[in-house]
């Protein structure tokens, strides 16, 4: 049975479908060829009947299963091309289900395009007139019969962005993640940089590279260039965030330090900001500036002004400046806050007191001897330029011997030696003592300046004990424990006479009046602050608690409060009712020594708010210019060692992220 001629102008898609190659669109056969011709009548310029001309149209491209692909198959561009042919015969035995008799060409997209530019306008709009009649027309097939065909250029194009939107949103959290975790690692180097002070072209090693690349395949290693870039704007948000800090602070003191590196002789000023932060005191150090090679005091005040500038501090806010007892640093501080604003390094005083010991004959003498009989066993103590490494070497040696007994080499020490080396690290122990507290846990803890009397007076006071005394057997050591009772006495006046000193002590609850030997200094500063008192009318608000708060009860905060109303109704009926805040204070007992100052104000705002507000005004002051570790021990040569490694541009930036937690540098 032959073919029938309409399906020269369909493409047989199952036994149940064709699609159309005029219009493209799916009709349905079911198993005859009525729906066929019914919708080709919907073309009138197709003459069915027409022999010559011929369907050119593009290859199908069929799924596998084209049954579960109906109504989404695409297909490639397809065309009709009218040719005119001479008439022939067509062999019905050559006709199979699957392929017209039609000549079959492949049209790619330029034959496409040449095709539709061949095609006329007056042919177009006959064809679109044409279709306007036959929609009117009463034989039509009906909606039911045509299935619904989406060309398919836009299905490719709606295909391809929803995949591309798939893959977007599949691939977003992961490009987020990856981010996130390439910004972790950046801030990791940069603290690692910072914090343990390494060179910037560390990260330009090989090893360092191949390290990085085993522990973070990922992980794109920056240049130098940029690392530096980068902690300059983590140095910038730094900065950001101290100056909201430095803005809502009542008070600060700044500390001053000039180092100076061994090999090329520059000099640095190194700043460090010290303030409270709630119930506790904070140290920062903010900047590290270059010096010219011959320095003034206006170079110093010219550094100090920018920095006030850099970080917005109010020079009416700085109370005083710490740094070592010389002219050059009191005049520059005389220059930028005015006279009397400058606080001797207490650290200080007592290395430079130190080394006069140790540059002593009796006391020399005995350490040379040491170091040549113990040679590099020593070494590690022995640190040269640290007079304190001096007393712990000879410290250690008597230790040492007295254990050992007869079996001493014969360069060792004496009997006689032994016992005089005994007696001078008695007399020097309570001053050893006094700087190794001041040391604390830390490397760049800075000691509170209220310590500095109570440390000085009570080291005098042990010096002048009988005790001490009666156990010296000669003279050298007697002539030794007066030597440093005299050089302690001449400091602690200057120390007693400083009002920011005295102050700090006086208004700490820890020791209040007591470490104080002038009793006339006592009276003028009790004048002092009841001069203060008046000014402000007696009247000064009491600082609301947050243990207020309802939302979340503490019941030692109500104990507090119960507690502080009972004392007042004892005061009232007791002999101290006509006593003022400052009497009470300087009257009531002194509070623990392992607790901090700002704590005990806590307790005492109720009674004393006036000195409250006073005391919150110089506990924030240090007791040394830098941290005492830096001063007594080795670490003050490894930190200027390790700022050498820094160039200049750098060095500020790279100091003031150094001891910046972990979470500031969001790890």
């Amino acid at each position: 049975m032959a073919r029938s001629k309409i399906w020269k102008y369909y493409d047989k898609i199952d036994l149940q479908t064709a699609q159309c190659l005029l219009c493209e669109k799916i009709i349905k056969t079911c198993g005859n060829t009525s729906n066929l011709m019914k919708h080709m009548k919907t073309h009138p310029q197709i003459d069915v009947n027409d022999h010559d001309s011929i369907v050119v149209r593009g290859i199908l491209k069929r799924e596998p299963n084209p049954i579960k692909s109906r109504g989404r198959k695409q297909l490639k561009y397809a065309s009709i091309k009218i040719k005119s042919e001479p008439k022939r015969e067509v062999d019905n035995d050559q006709v199979t289900n699957d392929m017209d008799v039609n000549i079959i060409e492949l049209v790619d997209a330029e034959a496409t395009a040449a095709v539709d530019s061949v095609a006329s306008e007056e042919t177009y709009a006959n064809w679109a007139t044409a279709a306007a009649e036959t929609e009117s027309a009463t034989e039509t097939v009906s909606a039911e019969d045509i299935i619904e065909f989406e060309p398919k250029e836009a299905n490719e194009q709606n295909d391809q962005r929803s995949v591309y939107q798939m893959q977007s949103e599949e691939a977003q959290p992961e490009m987020d993640h990856l981010i996130a975790s390439n910004n972790v690692y950046q801030n990791s180097l940069a603290y690692f940089i910072c914090h343990d002070k390494q060179p910037l072209n560390m990260i330009k090693g090989e090893g360092f590279k191949r390290l990085v690349q085993v522990l973070c395949p990922t992980f794109r290693l920056p240049s130098s260039e940029q690392l530096a870039a980068h902690i300059g704007q983590r140095a910038q948000i730094q900065i950001a965030q101290l100056r909201q800090v430095f803005a809502h602070v009542q008070s600060l003191s700044l500390s001053c330090a000039i180092n100076t590196k061994s090999e090329q002789q520059f000099s640095y000023l190194e700043v460090a900001a010290h303030y409270n932060e709630g119930l506790y005191r904070r140290s920062k150090t903010i900047s590290v500036q270059m010096l010219p090679l011959q320095y003034n005091a206006s170079n110093i005040v010219e550094r100090l002004d920018r920095i006030c500038q850099r970080f917005d501090i109010d020079k009416s806010k700085i109370v005083c400046i710490v740094s070592r007892s010389n002219r050059l640093m009191e005049n520059a501080v005389a220059m930028l806050l005015g006279s009397q604003r400058h606080v001797p390094c207490f650290a200080h005083l007592l290395e430079q007191l130190f080394e006069l010991v140790v540059q002593r004959h009796e006391f020399s003498a005995l350490c040379d001897k040491v170091r040549r009989c113990q040679g590099q066993q020593m070494e590690k103590i022995d640190v040269a330029g640290r007079p304190l490494s001096s007393y712990e070497m000879l410290e250690r040696y008597v230790k040492q011997t007295a254990q050992l007994q007869k079996l001493l080499p014969p360069d060792a020490l004496t009997g006689a030696e032994l016992d005089l080396a005994a007696e001078l690290i008695t007399v020097l122990a309570p001053l050893a003592s006094a700087m190794r507290q001041l040391c604390g846990t830390s490397i760049s803890t800075y000691p509170s300046a209220s310590n500095a009397l109570p440390i000085a007076y009570t080291v005098l006071n042990e010096l002048k004990q009988p005790e001490i005394a009666e156990q010296q057997q000669h003279q050298i050591s007697y002539d030794l424990r007066l030597f440093v009772i005299r050089l302690l006495e001449e400091r602690f006046e200057v120390m007693e006479n400083n009002t920011q000193l005295a102050l700090s002590s006086l208004l700490d609850p820890r020791f209040r009046n007591m470490p104080f030997q002038s009793a006339s200094l006592v009276a003028k500063y009790m004048t002092q602050l009841y001069d203060l008192y008046e000014e402000k009318g007696g009247v000064i608000p009491v600082e609301s608690s947050q243990e207020a708060n309802t939302d979340n009860y503490d019941i030692w905060a109500a104990y507090r409060a119960f507690s502080h109303e009972k004392h007042k109704h004892i005061n009232m009926n007791g002999e101290s009712e006509n006593m003022d805040e400052i009497s009470s204070y300087f009257c009531s007992s002194i509070s623990s020594l392992q607790t901090e100052p700002l704590l005990l104000w806590k307790d005492l705002v109720q009674f004393h708010p006036f000195l409250h507000s006073l005391a919150k005004r110089y506990l924030h002051i240090p007791a040394s210019a830098l941290p005492p570790a830096r001063i007594f021990t080795a670490g003050g040569e490894e930190t200027i060692a390790q700022h050498e490694k820094f160039l200049d541009e750098q060095l500020s930036n790279m100091v003031l992220m150094a001891d910046c937690a972990r979470d500031e540098w969001q790890l």
